[in-house]
């Protein structure tokens, strides 16, 4: 579609970037204004950032009413600490991807859930199968007593992240009870975490397919 989108109607923009030494980086910023030519954001970075300018990156546009990606040119940025200022070439068209923007990735991590039972309180260490920023599924031997509101304990490398989850669904695959929960009232930086760690995931996985 056309680069045509509301300012209001505009959520945050998500830069992939390669640095000084080719590692791709996700950055999310708030677009301070665009026009057919520019677009305009910044994103906080205390310390800066510097990186190579010009150089082609991967954008997606989260809006009220999706998600749209694009490929266009970063034509410079501007370190102004804390913050960083991007000028990014307003792309000719741009591919609607979902409604929703939640890249899931199977991983190993530990994890716990607890809930109350008969006043007493309930914990089950279980397996991480995979994630996104919606929701997660675990690997359980017994799902029998499972309520439908519990807390989960999330071990991502060295993030530890707690919210409370609704349960889904149980799975039976492969010989094994994949249980699905979402995420209630997660925290907006803890959402953003996992997307970065999901995207991160998801790059490392490609890496080592090629």
């Amino acid at each position: 579609m056309k680069f045509n989108l509301s300012l209001n109607n505009i959520n945050y923009i998500k830069i992939n970037y390669n640095d000084n030494d080719g590692f791709s980086h996700c950055t999310k910023a708030a677009i301070r204004r665009f026009s057919d030519v520019e677009i305009y954001a910044s994103a906080k970075f205390e310390d800066g950032l510097y990186i190579k300018t010009p150089q082609v990156v991967d954008i997606s546009v989260a809006t009220d009413n999706g998600l749209y990606k694009a490929q266009t040119t970063l034509k410079y940025l501007v370190n102004e600490p804390p913050y960083v200022f991007f000028s990014i070439k307003s792309p000719d068209n741009m591919d609607y991807q979902q409604n929703r923007e939640f890249f899931r990735v199977k991983i190993d991590e530990n994890a716990l859930i607890s809930y109350v039972e008969n006043e007493q309180e309930k914990l089950i260490a279980c397996e991480t199968y995979d994630i996104s920023a919606n929701g997660v599924r675990f690997i359980l031997e017994n799902t029998s007593n499972l309520p439908d509101i519990v807390k989960l304990t999330l071990y991502l490398q060295n993030k530890t992240i707690v919210s409370d989850a609704k349960y889904v669904r149980t799975d039976d695959e492969d010989g094994m009870h994949k249980v699905s929960f979402s995420f209630v009232d997660m925290k907006e930086s803890d959402s953003d975490y996992i997307s970065q760690f999901c995207l991160k995931k998801q790059m490392e996985q490609r890496r080592k397919l090629l």
